[in-house]
């Protein structure tokens, strides 16, 4: 390849929250001098959705005719374009061969989505490098990086409320023989919020006085997205459901009973949608079941509870010991007074919107246990991720200095593709004398080569 683009961020991981300002360098390095018009970067952020459903519509006949519909939506955020050489639309310039570096700075709307990349759709904040080619294709380099909405869990008292509930179950096969007693499930947790790295203690007593053995108690925390398209005029949702982490308790036999004291912890993963009007919306459910066998009837006995995941963990839960467990009251002046940073790693999920790989970075909190303030020292696990002040400084790099502009006349503006999607894409207006064949663009003034006389029969010269 004649050409590649290396980014850098200011942020060494590239990890953003929504109303700061994202900035960085483009090390563009060259192989060949190119003919080019400019070079310019853009920083945008966008939503984009799209699936497909088979839908049954009648057809010409009068007969019904299956066939497929496509539900998409694309919403832009932000985007901010900066021509770092040439102009738009300007003059043909000389690109010597070399290695340049262009920086770029934008800021992030303040209420801008978190990144997130799914099955049917994705939240994508990217830098984009454009050199707009004279006589060819233009070359695009891109680079993605990581926006977090803050979603700070002492915001709202209701999240510091334990999830609890009594739920039971009768099976028919019991009242064959007799016994209609049913099974008894008491299941608990310490809060209804929790933020990734952290343990989510959970009490159960399971009551099995129905003549059914449950085969395990399992306890699962489920991630669901909804996706927001369009076709036409019909507005469509689509809903996924991933498992992200489980726990196995152990069987409980028939008429016996078993408490399980335990913890599941909760993966980096994205935070919970707060807004109802985005086209995706992540919620999460913390599930607890009591496996049973099929033939008994009645199916697995099943107790869901709505979690909600955020960035900022709630005041004291790093000392939580489970529920009903008395914890350390928050303090202003004791070790709950500032919360330990988080580090960034990579989405638990392996879903991916089409051919974007990238995996965006959530803010995980390692608590084990102890307090999140400033006195619990350092962690005794190692972050898998490097942070800012353990990066060894990078050896200097001598570059080729960037090119000077040459004065000359004002061109013409020329409207150029933006890097991110559009639904409809409006036809670019030929703009003078100029327009393209098969991209490829004819000068003005151009004058084709003359055809071959002809002779007095008007046959062409041609044997």
């Amino acid at each position: 390849m004649s050409s590649k683009v290396n980014f850098s961020f200011d942020n060494v991981l590239g990890v953003y929250y929504a109303g700061q300002i994202v900035s960085g360098t483009a090390e563009l390095i060259t192989e060949r001098p190119k003919t080019i018009r400019s070079i310019y970067i853009t920083v945008n952020g966008f939503v984009e959705t799209r699936w497909q459903e088979s839908v049954e519509k009648t057809g010409a006949d009068g007969k019904p005719v299956k066939s497929l519909e496509t539900y998409t939506t694309t919403e832009i955020f932000y985007s901010s374009d900066k021509y770092v050489y040439g102009q738009s639309g300007g003059s043909q310039l000389e690109l010597p061969q070399g290695k340049y570096v262009f920086p770029f700075q934008a800021t992030i709307p303040p209420q801008t989505p978190t990144s997130f990349n799914g099955t049917h759709g994705q939240i994508k904040h990217e830098v984009t490098l454009t050199i707009d080619r004279a006589v060819r294709y233009n070359n695009i380099f891109k680079q993605c990086f990581t926006v977090i909405l803050p979603n700070d869990l002492n915001v709202k008292r209701e999240h510091l409320q334990p999830l609890k509930r009594i739920e039971e179950k009768t099976f028919w096969w019991g009242s064959i023989f007799g016994n209609n007693k049913p099974m008894v499930m008491d299941v608990s947790t310490s809060y209804s919020a929790y933020v990734p790295g952290q343990k989510i203690h959970f009490h159960i007593v399971l009551d099995n006085q129905a003549d059914v053995q449950c085969q395990d108690v399992k306890v699962r925390l489920f991630k669901n997205v909804i996706y927001r398209g369009k076709a036409g005029d019909k507005d469509q949702l689509k809903t996924t459901e991933t498992r992200i982490a489980d726990k196995h308790c152990g069987e409980v036999d028939k008429n016996n009973k078993a408490q399980f004291d335990e913890f599941l912890l909760v993966p980096p993963t994205t935070p919970t949608t707060m807004s109802e009007r985005d086209p995706i919306r992540v919620n999460y459910t913390l599930r607890f079941i009591a496996k049973t066998f099929r033939l008994h009837g009645g199916g697995d006995m099943v107790v869901d509870f709505p979690l909600v995941i955020g960035t900022v963990p709630l005041q004291g839960s790093a000392d939580d010991k489970g529920p009903g467990q008395k914890a350390q009251a928050p303090s202003t002046n004791g070790p709950y007074q500032t919360m330990t940073a988080p580090n960034f790693q990579e989405d638990v999920c392996t879903e991916h919107f089409e051919s974007n790989t990238y995996k965006p970075r959530y803010p995980v909190y390692i608590l084990n246990g102890q307090p999140a303030g400033g006195n619990s020292g350092k962690s005794s696990l190692p972050s898998l991720y490097p942070k800012a002040e353990d990066t060894p400084p990078a050896p200097p790099v001598h570059y080729t200095p960037n090119p000077v502009l040459p004065v000359g006349k004002p061109s013409a503006i020329v409207q150029k593709t933006p890097p991110y999607p559009v639904q409809a894409p409006a036809a670019v207006p030929a703009v003078g004398n100029n327009f393209e064949v098969l991209g490829f663009s004819i000068p003005p003034g151009y004058q084709p080569t003359p055809s071959a006389p002809t002779d007095a029969a008007g046959n062409i010269g041609w044997k």
